[in-house]
């Protein structure tokens, strides 16, 4: 399965405004879509993950680091949508999430991040220049 999925499932379930389960759901899927493409990412080019609530820090801090502005903001985005995730999935008493603009706003945060990382993980050398940096990150924090 491709992460992307999980964003074509958010836009879908955005879809039905008047069920509040369906909208925050949204918001999750979205939030991990884009976690699953940049973990994915590390997994596949850095280190393996441990598959524990740390990952998504782990992943977070690596592409926060990296050196590469573009990457280090969708690292940011990747952090604010946790945050909304996390208020969506736990935090029930939210009247925010109710409001189908509010969702499909943080779902185009996520596709625009979703998107600027694929572009620019999208070449040899630009796989290669984030892994650098992290790779640079890590010695620094010694890791």
């Amino acid at each position: 399965m491709h992460p992307r999925e999980f964003l074509d499932l958010a836009g879908g379930l955005v879809k039905r405004p008047s069920n509040e389960a369906a909208l925050r759901t949204s918001v999750s899927r979205s939030y991990y879509a884009l976690f699953n493409l940049m973990a994915g990412f590390i997994e596949n080019n850095v280190e393996p993950l441990s598959k524990s609530a740390g990952d998504h820090q782990k992943v977070y801090r690596y592409l926060s680091n990296c050196g590469i502005e573009e990457v280090e903001g969708t690292a940011s985005s990747l952090d604010d949508l946790r945050g909304d995730r996390n208020d969506a999935d736990y935090k029930l008493r939210l009247d925010r999430f109710r409001d189908a603009n509010t969702v499909n706003l943080l779902l185009a945060k996520a596709r625009c991040a979703f998107n600027r990382f694929e572009a620019a993980i999208g070449s040899h050398k630009g796989r290669n220049c984030v892994v650098i940096g992290i790779k640079q990150y890590k010695a620094t924090i010694n890791l």
